[in-house]
């Protein structure tokens, strides 16, 4: 495959920032491990193996704990977990939620802060630069070629630092499920049906049967009036999300509670108190698919319960 000057350009400009960033990550590591660690809770969520990517989301996950100094490495480690494997699959990404509680009096908090914001800064470049490899085929053989099994996702995701004030009180999580929609045309539904006629024949179903199946599927998306509204509906894969609750500020009486900010729980938190015990870390739970399901559905949705066709979840917008 040929590649144009500046798709060349700018693998290599992403490589050096890859290495920029593999050096501020080896300075705030060690800045890290400097201050005095209060307390450390993270849970490793185990990643589908390859093969496997039709189970997601996973039904159950069941992260695996670590506390104190043995969740303190691993936090360090999850800030710079770039890269997948040959036995797992990158379409799920590495996730880490956990929250590092560090002592703000015995550390540089300032020279880590402008570390961690170094990095974030980084990270941002590396983000504007992937366009510039080309095309999503383009970029998967651009990144691969040059930095094997590279997960860009987890590469350009940012670090979370939260200095002593405000006041923390706790850190809890909990875990997010996410349906993706997306408005989506006739006319593109159309193509997409269209394409299925060269994929895999599903197992015990020949090949007449399955064209003559997705000919029907054709015949009926092509019926549909061409202004007809449609969203595209898919369930992303569960995600980890943390809870920060702030302290109730005295000076405001009128407060009846705490004000808590949401926030992607991709990598640990990092955060620092001049309080011992301070701030309350509770990890994350088990996640279970079946109980989650028992929840009454939502009651504000404006698409029709059956799609307008069994191969894709896309579904007549009601308005």
């Amino acid at each position: 495959m040929r590649y144009s000057v500046d798709q060349l350009t700018a693998i290599e400009d992403i490589g050096r920032d890859i290495e920029a960033l593999e050096t501020v990550a080896q300075e705030l590591c060690a800045e890290l491990r400097a201050c005095r660690l209060i307390t450390a809770q993270v849970a490793k969520v185990p990643r589908p193996k390859k093969g496997n990517e039709k189970d997601l989301p996973a039904p159950h996950i069941q992260p695996e704990h670590l506390s104190g100094s043995d969740a303190f490495e691993a936090a360090l480690y999850a800030l710079t977990d770039w890269y997948g494997d040959d036995d797992h699959s990158t379409k799920a990404v590495a996730r880490m939620p956990g929250g590092v509680v560090l002592r703000a009096a015995d550390c540089q908090l300032e020279t880590i802060t402008r570390l961690f914001d170094l990095a974030n800064a980084i990270k941002d470049r590396i983000k504007s630069s992937i366009p510039r490899l080309g095309n999503q085929d383009e970029r998967f053989r651009l990144i691969h070629d040059h930095h094997r099994m590279l997960v860009t996702l987890q590469l350009i995701r940012h670090w979370t630092l939260f200095p002593p004030l405000p006041l923390i009180q706790s850190v809890t999580f909990s875990w997010g499920v996410k349906t993706e929609i997306k408005r989506i045309t006739v006319d593109e539904l159309i193509e997409k049906v269209q394409l299925c006629f060269n994929d895999p024949v599903p197992e015990g179903v020949s090949r007449y049967e399955w064209q003559k199946a997705v000919s029907d599927e054709l015949t009926r998306v092509s019926s549909l009036p061409s202004g007809t509204e449609l969203r595209a509906r898919r369930k992303l894969v569960v995600r980890p999300l943390a809870n920060i609750r702030f302290r109730a500020d005295s000076s405001a009486p009128n407060q009846r509670s705490r004000p808590v900010l949401l926030r992607e729980a991709h990598t640990p938190l990092f955060l620092f108190s001049n309080e011992e015990a301070a701030i309350r870390v509770k990890p994350i739970g088990d996640y279970d698919d079946q109980q989650r399901g028992q929840r009454k559905p939502r009651g504000d949705r404006k698409c029709e319960d059956k799609p307008v066709t069994w191969l894709f979840p896309v579904y007549r917008f009601e308005g």
